[in-house]
């Protein structure tokens, strides 16, 4: 739209003045990315360890699931409080903007691709401003004053712009994969260590860690229920094998791959493999699958707790106060809200079980298959990289459409796959206690993996330069 193409014209002199971290002049060898990498870590682990200076409290919405937090690697209270939500969904945003054809950047375009940066770096701050004035403002963060409540938000926006210049650092060449990766897998690895060998005194008088709890049940001799399992404590025994064993199992199934056989077009002789990912697709999906979840039930408590005495919508959302979990809020029974709370309810039933399995299942075999068509990953888009990369398949012509049609039977089995197994981890993995819950794990897993690999290949090419030649890849 020329429209939008002139408004960011516009905006260029603002734009150029966004800070940024540019490209290391000459291009950094493994170890020293990896160093680079390991700084960006330290200072995001203080980030989450720094308690915002002038709040008195910080309250934890409960609808605020422990996924969000891991989704979005937050710390509630600390400088961290808003992590790299801002960063994510001004880059959904803007994306959504220009896939639509709104705005109009080409991100093929280098020039177009460091404004579309800048644009997502001041739209990131403008929603972290957002979020920092709303919680101050209705309590999430308590303050004593309004001169209090806007230096909180000062705060909470250096945050923001740190984590943004280390993410920049990380993407532009001096660290390994991306930031946002990074500091997700960062969030979820520390939630299970922390479920795993925290020594820090719970409720019930035992470390909130299960190795040190179980040491101390050993030397108590006495091993109580809720430490074998129980939504009451976050570290159970139950939950650390059940994380031990599912992620195996994950891993596994992130390893099985279906290869299509291929054949250069100018060299008959020499055969290629193209492995197509049994897990074609799980991160994506799931992310959204939770914000889905999150979102209606965010929506259903704001009912329940606004329509208390109102008999008529406590099928949709109804709550109550539970003597026999020590008082706490949790949903009723017969109500929506009941199968869309996360993590499981203390009250949990055979039905809340199988409706939960289902609608992981459902809503990730959903955003999949949407995800494959609008991401590239069709049986279209794999077939046009297959011929633009003078590739055929044996016995086909090297067309697009024919490939197309060959390759659709494997990528639509793929897709359902990935989607039903993604939601059937993840809704097991919260029912059995994971450390981190199961899309958690799904994540942890994931974005480990595509690590060694970037790891691999990098100490691969930097030991045969000639590799990275002959496979096209640039050196940032």
């Amino acid at each position: 739209m020329p429209e939008a193409r002139s408004l960011l014209e516009k905006l260029d002199p603002i734009l150029r003045y966004v800070p940024t971290v540019p490209r290391p002049r000459t291009p950094l060898p493994l170890s020293a990315r990896l160093f680079w990498t390991f700084v960006a870590v330290t200072i995001y682990l203080l980030l989450m360890m720094t308690p915002l200076y002038g709040i008195q409290h910080a309250v934890v919405p409960s609808f605020y699931f422990r996924l969000m937090s891991l989704i979005f690697a937050t710390s509630f209270g600390t400088l961290a409080h808003l992590g790299i939500g801002p960063i994510v969904i001004a880059g959904i945003i803007l994306e959504i903007l220009v896939f639509s054809g709104i705005l109009d950047i080409d991100l093929e375009d280098p020039v177009d691709r460091v404004r579309f940066n800048a644009l997502m770096k001041l739209l990131s701050l403008a929603i972290a401003a957002l979020e920092a004035i709303t919680a101050v403002t209705i309590g999430w963060l308590r303050v004593s004053s309004p001169l209090i409540g806007a230096l909180v938000v000062i705060q909470l926006l250096i945050a923001t712009m740190i984590i943004i210049l280390l993410d920049d650092m990380i993407t532009n060449g001096w660290g390994l994969g991306s930031g946002i990766g990074l500091f997700i897998l960062v969030s979820i690895a520390k939630t299970v260590m922390w479920y795993t060998f925290s020594p820090v005194l719970a409720p019930d008088n035992y470390p909130v860690g299960v190795i040190p709890a179980l040491i101390t049940a050993i030397v108590r001799h006495h091993l109580p229920l809720d430490l074998i399992y129980s939504f009451n404590r976050g570290g159970t025994i139950v939950g650390l094998a059940a994380t031990i064993l599912l992620g195996f199992f994950v891993l596994y199934l992130e390893l099985l791959s279906v290869p299509i056989p291929l054949t250069f077009t100018q060299f008959r002789g020499i055969k290629y493999s193209l492995p197509l990912r049994v897990m074609y697709v799980s991160v994506i999906p799931i992310i959204f699958t939770a914000f889905t979840l999150i979102l209606i039930s965010h929506l259903l408590q704001y009912v329940a707790f606004a329509t208390m005495n109102n008999p008529a919508l406590k099928w949709l959302a109804c709550v109550r106060r539970a003597p026999e979990f020590g008082g706490a809020w949790v949903p009723c029974e017969n109500s929506l809200l009941y199968f869309l709370w996360s993590p499981p309810p203390p009250n949990i039933t055979p039905q809340y079980v199988i409706v939960h399995i289902i609608l992981y299942v459902v809503l990730c075999t959903i955003y999949a298959y949407i995800w494959v068509n609008i991401a590239g990953m069709s049986a279209e888009d794999q077939a046009k990289y297959i011929v633009e990369a003078k590739l055929s398949i044996p016995g086909f012509r090297p067309n697009v459409r024919i490939v197309a049609k060959y390759l659709e039977k494997y990528i639509n089995a793929l897709t359902i796959t990935s989607g039903v197994l993604t939601g059937l981890l993840a809704a097991l993995g919260d029912l059995l206690q994971v450390f981190g819950g199961g899309i958690g794990l799904i994540l942890l897993v994931e974005i480990a993996l595509q690590y060694y690999a970037i790891a691999v290949s990098e100490h691969l090419f930097e030991m045969f330069p000639g590799l990275r030649r002959f496979a096209g890849i640039e050196r940032l």
